[in-house]
Parts: C-alpha cells; structure tokens; sequence
C-alpha cells in the first residue's frame, strides 16, 4: 500500500511533538514510562499502518526512532473488537483480520505498554468528490541537447502542465500525492543532459500541503520519468490538518502541540481517498 511518504513529513512534525514533551509531562510521569502513537486508518483498505515509539528528552542529539514491539494493541471497529500484532520487519502493528474502514465510522484505539493504557477515537472523513484532470495525456517529446533547448525547456515549463480539480463545496481539508507507477525507469532528462538541468526540473514538491482549495497544479517537466503516474487525493479530518499545522507554531510560546490520545502522545486519525491517473508520452 502507498501512503505518501504518508503523511508528508510526518516524521518532522513528530519530532516537533516530541521536542516539546517537556512542557506536556506532568511531575509523576517520567519521558520512559511515556510514548507516542502514531496510528492511521484509510477508508477501503487493510489496517497496517500503526506505529508505537518510545519518547525522547526534548534535548536530546538522537534522532532515530525506537519502535516499541511489544505493545497490546486493539482496534475497536463497529462494535467489535481486534488485536492486531506486530510485524517485525516493517516494524508497525497491523491486523491479521479483515476490518472494514468505512467513511462515516468511528474506530477506537487502545495501546497498552508496560500497564501504562492509552485511547483515542476518530472517524473516518467521507470520500473526495468530483476528482478530474484537465489532461490526462501530457506531452514532452524527446529532448535534445541543441541551442534552442532553453526554449523548448522554458515552453514546456509553462505548458507540460496538468490541473488536478475537485469537488470541495464544504471547504474542507485535502491533500495528494502523485506517485511514478511506470514498469520501468524512463527518464525525461537522459545522462546527456548537464546534471544542473535536471535538477532544476525535478526539485518541485509533489506531495501538497492540507488545503481547502479544489484545485493543484502539475508541472509535469518536474516528474522525472515518461509513463503513468498515480493521483492519490486524501480528504483528512480536523485532528491531522491541527498536527499539521503545528509544524509552524512559533516555539517561544510554548503551547503544547496538539494530540487526540488520551494518556500518551501522538495522533490516531483516518483518511478517506481516491485516485486517478495520467501520463507524460513523447508524441
């Protein structure tokens, strides 16, 4: 299953929570005794995207994380009950069962590690609506290294282009990624090409930030290959877009970063989505 990088740069805005546990502790709980969840429901597919970490000093130099595998972990889904287990070479906590996601639900989470218990609930966003391409076939023909080659480059930056829209008549949050589905590598820009040009043409973000638009452009000379490429539009609910945000919350207030779990740190949320798809062709 592909989950953006998920949750775009959630490992960063993790950090941040985690930077700030000192003003968040009360006196009778020590950092080790805590820990962080970091649990994820997609409408329509498998549970198998929960991860539990030890917490860490908010000074402290080491940035890598600790998996805790030995966490009881139960879902509570429409009004039954699942253990899920721990999968020690992805080192997250999945379900062995099937459980339907479905939009409109609400799932329940209990994680208990070392007698210490943590809950939280969410429910799961309704699906994007209306998701379309103004082009689903861009082309960029063969490049070639030749004097009128800025030209071509900057037309193609203006015009390889596709805009993703969507329904959105309630304002609420989305967000998508567009992800390389091809059989094999294809680059636009060949090992003849200076490594400058390349780079420049493939250091845009194709991983968008939540919006309450309906609308996202593609720069199609930014994808670095020829073939297919898969649109994924998530819709999110208030509990991730209040993360999220807390990625840029001024330090020097002091304000604990937002979590839904209750006695614990993290975030257990849900996401429903849907996808479409394009290509860039030579001719």
């Amino acid at each position: 299953m592909y989950h953006l990088n998920l949750h775009f740069n959630i490992m960063r805005i993790f950090y941040i929570i985690l930077s700030l546990l000192f003003i968040s502790c009360d006196d009778e709980t020590s950092i080790e005794e805590n820990f962080v969840v970091e649990a994820f429901l997609f409408q329509g597919e498998k549970v198998d995207d929960i991860k539990i970490k030890e917490t860490k000093l908010w000074n402290s130099d080491d940035t890598i994380d600790v998996m805790i595998g030995n966490g009881n972990i139960k879902l509570y889904a429409n009004g039954d009950e699942f253990d899920l287990s721990y999968d020690n070479f992805r080192q997250l906590y999945i379900s062995n069962e099937e459980i339907d996601i479905t939009s409109g639900s609400t799932y329940g989470i209990r994680v208990e590690v070392n007698n210490r218990v943590a809950t939280a609930e969410t429910i799961v966003p309704s699906k994007p609506v209306g998701l379309r391409l103004t082009e689903n076939k861009i082309i960029i023909p063969q490049l070639k290294l030749s004097p009128g080659l800025p030209n071509v480059l900057s037309n193609l930056f203006q015009n390889a282009r596709t805009n993703i829209e969507w329904d959105n008549p309630n304002n609420e949050y989305h967000y998508l990624t567009v992800k390389y589905v091809g059989n094999q590598e294809d680059p636009i820009f060949t090992d003849d090409f200076p490594g400058a040009i390349g780079d420049f043409f493939s250091n845009f973000s194709l991983q968008s930030a939540p919006s309450q638009e309906e609308i996202y452009n593609v720069i199609c000379m930014s994808l670095k290959n020829y073939g297919k490429y898969l649109v994924t539009l998530y819709k999110i609910n208030d509990d991730y877009v209040r993360l999220f945000e807390s990625e840029v919350q001024d330090g020097t207030e002091l304000n604990e970063p937002p979590s839904n779990i209750i006695n614990a740190f993290g975030i257990f949320t849900a996401f429903a989505s849907d996808t479409i798809s394009f290509e860039i062709v030579r001719q």
